[in-house]
């Protein structure tokens, strides 16, 4: 049977943000009693580091960074200080020192414990770094800044696909119309005065003139 504390805590998990494809922002709740929260309890999805996540989650920061700390701000938001070491992506500024990545739950996804080398791919929301379940993590590598090259060419590659068939599909729309349509109603118009000096012609040779 379920406690009160768990019962209001799940109404209040109930509002969520869309914010992108299998990734959400919750809204912060009110305050409640931390007590309640079992974060033993929390399961982060288990993203794999392929080409095809890449292309499909389409992330709006990518850094290389060391974990210096995690600190819990509130029950439902959970901060953690990282070290910016390298700027791979990034759709806004992003400073090389220690910032905060937000995760805006009571459950840390995915997991980062201090002094990690870690590649981090998420999104940024409302001008802050965020760290949601469903961004990838994965302990750095060198070739990790190889592979990101590598990728991010393919996704602006199909980026360019996307928005030129979309131009293609735009021109044969313009291209079809009425005016197809003016050429097939006139066309038999056109084609009345031929067959009738045909029949002239031909009673021509049939009558001809006597000598």
């Amino acid at each position: 049977m379920k406690s009160n504390g768990e019962g209001e805590r799940e109404e209040k998990d109930v509002k969520w943000m869309d914010f992108t494809q299998d990734v959400i922002v919750q809204e912060r709740p009110q305050e409640s009693d931390c007590k309640n929260v079992n974060h033993d309890r929390c399961k982060c999805k288990k993203i794999k580091p392929t080409l095809a996540t890449y292309l499909t989650r389409n992330y709006s920061y990518i850094i290389h960074a060391k974990v210096k700390e995690v600190e819990r701000r509130s029950c439902n938001e959970v901060t953690t200080v990282v070290e910016v070491k390298d700027i791979l992506k990034s759709s806004t500024p992003i400073p090389r020192s220690q910032v905060p990545l937000i995760t805006n739950s009571s459950c840390q996804c995915p997991p980062l414990q201090p002094k990690q080398d870690v590649l981090i791919m998420c999104y940024e929301w409302r001008s802050r770094l965020m760290l949601l379940d469903g961004c990838l993590v994965e302990k750095w590598k060198d070739q990790l800044n190889k592979r990101f090259k590598r990728w991010e060419q393919r996704l602006q590659e199909q980026k360019l696909r996307t928005a030129q068939n979309k131009n293609q599909n735009a021109g044969r729309s313009g291209r079809s119309g009425p005016p197809k349509l003016a050429t097939k109603i006139t066309s038999p118009v056109l084609g009345v005065p031929k067959k009738t000096n045909k029949i002239r012609n031909d009673q021509k040779e049939t009558n001809p003139k006597k000598v």
